[in-house]
C-alpha cells in the first residue's frame, strides 16, 4: 500500500502488496463472485447483481460519462460505494484531472473489490481520495474542500450501496442540504450585499466604540440554565410563567420575540438581532428594554444602535469589511451564522458557557397552522395591510405553503406542517446537538414543536426547579453575569488603531482600484489591437497582484456571484477569435471589480 500507507497501517495491511489477494476474514465482504460474459468478474450482494452480467466495463464507462454530464462545470465525482470499482476506474481513465472520492462505510467491501480487480489506474490518479468508515459530516467537508459541492457529481448504484443504505441515504441528504445552503447563500449575497456594505460603513465606528460579546465568554455558572425565546406560536404557552422563569435562568430573546416578552411584563437579559435588513429593526422599533443587553452585528440596520437598553454589545462581523477592522483592533467574539437568529442565540448561550439550554417558540413548523405568536410584528403587519382583496388569511396561506410544505412529526409523534427552509434550520440544530453531545443538553419547552433529533422535550418545571441560591452570592441570574455599565470608556490606543486601520483600508482599496483600472485598459487595448496577445504577460502579473491582495476579499462582497458573472459573460458580444474573447471576459471582471471598489469609496 505505497499510495496510502496510513490506511494500510490502520487495517494492518502494511505488509501487503498494492493489490492484497489474501485478505483476513474480517475484511472479506459477503459477495458472490461470478464471471461475466466479457470475461471480467462481476458480483452479487444479497442476490442482486452489482454490475452487468454481460459487460461490466462498458456499463462502467457509461456510468462515468453520465456522472460527468450530470453536473455543470464538473470537476470531480464522489462514488457512494463502488461495487468492484469499475465505474471509478473508468472515470479516472476518462477524466485524469478530476478529483475522485470513493466513500465506503464498510471497509470490507472496499478491500474485497481491491483483491479482485486491478485498481492501479486509480492508485496512479493524482487526485484520488478514499474515505473509509468516515462520518458523513467529514465526507461533506472533504467534498467542499476539493471540487466543491456545486462542481462534484454523485455516482451511485443502488445495489452497490444497499449494504449501508441508511449511511448513504443520510450522506445524500446532507449533501443536498448543503448544496441548497450554498445556493441560498449565493442568492442572498446577490440580493443584499450592497445593503450589508452600506450598513457596515455607517456602523463601522461602533467596532471601535462598543464592547464585544467576549466580555461574557464562559461567564455562566455550570448549573445556570439559559432559556431562548423564539417567536413561534408555542411561545404563548410560557408567557404567563416568564417572570418566574427569569428568576431561575438567563433569558435570551430573539428580536422577533421581544414584543411578546414585554407584553408579558418581562425584559430579557439579552436580545439578539443580527439580521441586517430593515424589517429586523422593525421588530424592536418603538420598544425599549432598559435592563436588557442587545447583541448585534456591524451590518445591522443603523437604527438598531439607537435602541434604548442597558448596553449594546457586538459579535464578530460576518462580512469582510468588519472582519478587516476587527483584525486590526481586536475581535468582538465569534458566533456562528446558521441562517436564523435562533441559531445565533443558541450559539451565544453556548458561548457564555450554558450547559443546559431550553427553547420556547422554536417551532420550525406551523402548529395548528399558526405561523407566529399572536401580536408579533409579522402578524400585526398582515392585519395592517389586509383589505377586501388581500385579507390577512391570504398572507397567512402564502406563509404556510410558500416554501415546499411537507409534514413531519412533533415531540409527541403527531403530524406538524413544516417546510424545506425550517427543516434546514432543524438539521443545523441536530448537527450541533451531535457535535456537543455529552457537553451541552438542549430542550424544547413545547411538545408541539417540530421534533429535532438530539433535543429533549420538557416543561418549564425543569427550569424553575433550579434554585438561584445555589449559584453563589447573587439571588438572580443577572447577578451572576459580568458587571456591565451603560457606557464605554474609549481608550486612546483603540481610537488610534481604528483610525490607522481605516486609513490603511482606504489606501489599499485605492491601490486595488488602480491595479484593476490598469488591467481594464490593457485588456481593452488588446481587444482593439492587431496583436491581442501582446499584453497577456502583463495582464498575468496584474491578475496575480489582485489575487494576492488582502483587500480582494473585502471587495468580493459586492463583486457579482458566480451565477451573475456567468450571465454577464454570456451577454457579451461574440468575438472573432479566442484571444479577444478571453480579453473581453477579463475586461468585464476588471470593470466589475472597479465598480465594487467605487461603492466602498462612496460609503466610506
Amino acid at each position: 500500500m505505497r499510495r496510502f500507507p496510513q490506511l494500510a497501517k490502520m487495517f494492518s495491511l502494511e505488509k501487503q502488496s498494492d493489490i492484497p489477494e489474501d485478505l483476513p476474514e474480517h475484511l472479506k465482504a459477503p459477495l458472490e463472485i461470478l464471471p461475466s460474459k466479457a470475461g471480467v468478474p462481476t458480483a452479487k450482494d444479497g442476490g442482486k447483481f452489482l454490475h452487468s452480467s454481460y459487460n461490466p466495463l462498458r456499463e462502467a464507462e457509461t456510468a462515468a460519462i453520465s456522472a460527468k454530464k450530470s453536473v455543470s462545470e464538473c470537476d470531480g465525482a464522489v462514488f457512494f460505494s463502488c461495487g468492484l470499482g469499475y465505474a471509478a476506474i473508468s472515470y479516472a481513465k476518462l477524466y485524469p484531472n478530476d478529483t475522485i472520492i470513493i466513500v465506503e462505510s464498510d471497509p470490507a467491501y472496499f478491500f474485497t473489490a481491491l483483491s479482485l480487480v486491478d485498481w492501479s489506474g486509480l492508485f496512479s490518479h493524482k487526485n484520488f481520495i478514499i474515505a473509509l468508515g468516515t462520518g458523513i459530516e467529514s465526507v461533506v467537508a472533504l467534498i467542499e474542500q476539493t471540487s466543491g459541492l456545486k462542481h462534484t457529481a454523485i455516482s451511485e448504484n443502488a445495489s452497490q450501496s444497499a449494504h449501508s443504505a441508511d449511511y448513504f441515504n443520510a450522506l445524500r441528504e446532507l449533501i443536498e442540504r448543503n448544496r441548497r445552503k450554498v445556493e441560498i447563500n449565493a442568492s442572498t449575497l446577490e440580493k443584499f450585499s450592497k445593503l450589508w456594505l452600506k450598513n457596515t460603513c455607517k456602523n463601522l465606528h461602533y467596532l471601535r466604540d462598543l464592547d464585544g460579546i467576549n466580555i461574557f465568554k464562559d461567564s455562566c455558572p455550570e448549573d445556570l440554565p439559559a432559556v431562548i425565546l423564539a417567536a413561534g406560536p408555542t411561545l404563548e404557552e410560557i408567557l404567563p410563567e416568564l417572570a418566574e422563569i427569569k428568576k431561575h435562568a438567563i433569558l435570551i430573546a430573539v428580536d422577533t420575540a421581544l414584543r411578546a416578552c414585554l407584553r408579558a411584563g418581562v425584559e430579557p437579559h439579552f436580545i439578539v438581532l443580527t439580521d441586517p435588513q430593515y424589517y429586523a429593526w422593525r421588530h424592536i422599533a418603538g420598544l425599549s428594554s432598559p435592563s436588557s443587553i442587545l447583541i448585534t452585528e456591524s451590518a445591522a440596520y443603523p437604527a438598531v444602535f439607537r435602541f434604548k437598553c442597558k448596553k449594546i454589545v457586538m459579535c464578530a462581523s460576518l462580512f469582510p469589511l468588519g472582519q478587516y477592522i476587527e483584525r486590526k483592533i481586536g475581535n468582538k467574539g465569534q458566533l456562528v451564522a446558521g441562517g436564523s437568529v435562533s441559531t445565533t442565540a443558541w450559539d451565544f448561550a453556548r458561548f457564555i458557557g450554558a450547559k443546559n439550554i431550553y427553547f420556547s417558540g422554536l417551532d420550525l413548523g406551523y402548529p395548528d397552522f399558526q405561523t407566529h405568536i399572536r401580536g408579533s410584528t409579522f402578524e400585526e403587519a398582515i392585519h395592517t395591510k389586509s383589505g377586501r382583496f388581500a385579507p390577512a388569511e391570504k398572507s397567512g396561506v402564502a406563509a404556510l405553503f410558500g416554501a415546499n410544505p411537507q409534514y413531519d412529526i412533533d415531540y409527541d409523534g403527531k403530524k406538524i406542517l413544516t417546510d424545506s427552509k425550517m427543516k434546514m434550520f432543524a438539521w443545523w440544530f441536530e448537527s450541533k446537538a451531535e457535535e456537543f453531545k455529552g457537553r451541552i443538553k438542549t430542550f424544547s419547552l413545547s411538545p408541539r414543536s417540530l421534533k429535532i433529533p438530539g433535543f429533549e422535550p420538557t416543561d418549564f418545571g425543569g427550569v424553575t426547579g433550579v434554585s438561584p441560591v445555589g449559584w453563589g452570592v447573587g439571588a438572580t441570574p443577572e447577578a451572576e453575569l459580568p458587571e456591565c455599565s451603560a457606557g464605554e470608556g474609549l481608550l486612546p490606543s483603540k481610537d488610534k488603531a481604528y483610525e490607522s486601520a481605516l486609513a490603511e483600508l482606504k489606501n489599499g482599496l485605492s491601490s486595488l482600484y488602480d491595479t484593476a483600472k490598469k488591467g481594464f485598459r490593457l485588456a481593452d487595448n488588446g481587444i482593439k489591437s492587431q496583436n491581442p496577445g501582446k499584453n497577456l504577460p502583463e495582464l498575468g502579473e496584474i491578475d496575480s497582484k489582485i489575487l494576492h491582495s488582502e483587500y480582494k476579499e473585502i471587495a468580493s462582497l459586492v463583486f457579482p456571484t458566480e451565477k451573475r458573472l456567468a450571465a454577464l459573460i454570456e451577454n457579451l458580444p461574440p468575438m472573432n477569435d479566442e484571444a479577444r474573447s478571453s480579453l473581453q471576459k477579463s475586461r468585464l471582471i476588471y470593470s466589475e471589480l472597479m465598480k465594487g471598489i467605487e461603492l466602498y469609496q462612496k460609503y466610506l
